[in-house]
């Protein structure tokens, strides 16, 4: 199943539990009574950031989320028991929207945010009993727990993203510079979920450099697109294929029209011309790199890191 990054999904914390109607009738006691208890509070949905999970592909088939109903008011003054709490686990890195304005971000293991409150447990006729009301026959029944649709977007610690067109060298890049074993072959859309590889500097930091499909030959974006993941990175190559024989300017014109939507506000833009093994490298390039006979990849590294630390 390929890589999610966004979805929506539906959360409802769990109804309270009614209060109870009851009088109190044992032997010796014909009036004893209202003893009738009160509702449990209903269960809470809480997102919980996992480091086991790497994207948001279960919430594919997973959509509805239901925290368990709080236990109804019994007699003799028993109260019901609240509801559990539905824990739902997503990867590190997910932000929460609720109409579409963010309300929370995980961004390490084990932090924990409620989006759906339980509803409130219900009153049993024990507590309406007065000196004037002595049979009194009122509950309150539980409330409804909050109910909401959230979208959930996943964004990897991603520090340097790797984008172009299709077969412009991506991949092949991404492996030299990293020792990655990501699939390379000579057509178009080889990738269909983001490419990963370590990049160590001198202090023993690794940094993650992410390889992102999504753009079309035409620049516009592909469905199921990873280039959200853009947006924690501070370093961006723009990736121009040295051997196509169309205009670097308008292809890379074509690749910034694409992820402008995406682009972090500061981070660093470096042209890279590839398969500079096949023809020289085109005027736009800040690099010049052959991931085939290894010209240019240790320079474009050293500076990698250098930006990074």
């Amino acid at each position: 199943m390929s890589f999610t990054d966004r979805v929506k999904i539906h959360v409802q914390g769990g109804r309270g539990g009614h209060g109870c109607l009851s009088f109190r009738r044992e032997a010796h006691t014909p009036k004893g009574g209202p003893d009738g208890g009160n509702g449990g509070r209903g269960g809470d949905v809480l997102l919980i950031a996992d480091e086991q999970l790497t994207d948001l592909t279960p919430f594919r088939t997973r959509v509805h989320h239901k925290a368990q109903a709080g236990a109804a008011g019994e007699g003799r003054n028993r109260h019901g028991r609240n509801g559990d709490a539905l824990e739902v686990h997503v990867p590190p890195g997910t932000r929460v929207l609720r109409d579409g304005h963010e309300v929370a971000m995980l961004m390490e293991p084990g932090d924990t945010v409620p989006v759906a409150r339980g509803g409130i447990g219900g009153v049993g006729n024990r507590a309406f009993r007065s000196s004037t009301h002595r049979a009194p026959r009122t509950t309150i029944p539980g409330e409804d727990g909050e109910e909401a649709w959230i979208t959930l977007e996943m964004r990897l610690p991603v520090a340097v993203a790797i984008i172009g067109l299709p077969n412009s060298g991506k991949t092949a890049l991404l492996n030299a510079l990293t020792g990655a074993n990501a699939t390379v072959a000579p057509y178009p859309h080889t990738t269909d979920e983001p490419a990963l590889g370590p990049l160590e500097d001198a202090f023993g930091v690794i940094h993650l450099v992410a390889d992102l499909p999504g753009l079309a030959a035409d620049g516009t974006e592909r469905r199921g697109a990873a280039l959200g993941q853009l947006e924690r990175a501070a370093v961006v190559l723009h990736c121009l294929d040295a051997s196509d024989p169309e205009d670097p300017a308008e292809r890379l014109a074509r690749v910034r029209a694409g992820v402008a939507r995406y682009m972090p506000e500061g981070a660093r833009e470096v042209v890279v011309g590839t398969k500079c093994d096949l023809a020289p490298a085109p005027p736009q390039a800040d690099f010049a790199t052959s991931a085939e006979t290894g010209e240019g990849i240790a320079a474009l590294r050293d500076e990698l890191i250098r930006w990074l630390s």
